[in-house]
Formats: C-alpha cells, sequence, structure tokens
C-alpha cells in the first residue's frame, strides 16, 4: 500500500504551519496516521515519542517529557476530546495539537476542547493532501 504525500499550503505571515509549530519541540505522538510520518519530514530539531492512547499514563509523560501532544482529531479508537479529559487529568501542561483534514468549523472543535481544559494550548493543523 502507498501513502499518499501530503503538502502544506503557504499560510499568510503570522500563522504558523506545521513545521513552524513544532519544530525544535518534545513531541508525543498519540496513535499516529500513515500520513503523519510523512508530514513530520521537515519538521527540524525535533524529538519525537510514539504512544498509543492506552499507554498514556503519569510515568510516560514524566519520562517524554512533552512539550507538545500530536494526536489525530478522529481515530477509530478515540477522538481528540478524549484524549484531552485524559491529558487534563494527569496534568499535563503543555501544547495540544490536533491533525486532521480540513475541516469546515475549527472554531467549533476548538470551543469544545476548551470547554473541557479552558486552560489548555490547543489548535487544529490541517494536513493538506498534496493535489495531482
Amino acid at each position: 500500500m502507498t501513502v499518499p504525500p501530503v503538502f502544506f499550503p503557504k499560510r499568510p505571515a503570522g500563522l504558523p504551519g506545521l513545521r513552524d509549530d513544532l519544530g525544535g519541540r518534545r513531541i508525543l505522538v498519540v496513535e499516529p496516521s500513515q500520513t503523519l510520518p510523512l508530514a513530520l519530514r521537515g519538521v527540524a530539531g525535533a524529538s519525537v515519542t510514539i504512544a498509543r492512547l492506552a499507554m498514556i499514563d503519569a510515568a510516560l509523560l514524566a519520562r517524554a517529557t512533552p512539550d507538545v501532544v500530536l494526536a489525530p482529531l478522529l481515530s477509530p479508537e478515540h477522538d481528540i476530546l478524549d484524549l484531552a479529559r485524559l491529558l487534563h487529568k494527569l496534568g499535563y501542561s503543555g501544547a495540544l495539537r490536533a491533525y486532521c483534514q480540513p475541516v469546515p468549523n475549527a472554531r467549533l472543535i476548538r470551543a469544545e476542547v476548551q470547554q473541557i481544559w479552558p486552560e489548555v494550548d490547543f489548535d487544529i493543523l490541517e494536513v493538506h493532501p498534496r493535489p495531482d
């Protein structure tokens, strides 16, 4: 099976892209999809730990010391709200980033996460399929 390439369209000045947002950070990737490793190729200086949701506990967070947790917005087993609840319960204080294909109303999703965890630094990183 071949994995389709992804690209990141140019963003207006001042808006961080995936590479800008994650470069040089300690990243905990939860349940990565097949396209995420391709997306991380251009991220410079990052330290990446990969884990399944069931593996996340206080000990893993202490070992990995992530300053950003990156996970798909939706996966077959969970969604970003489940992960936000768990991280909040464990006392994680870093950033949380969900990645997905473009969504029609990212503001609504951000508001749902803010209801669960008002002080979290949360954003959605949209991964665009490469046009043919």
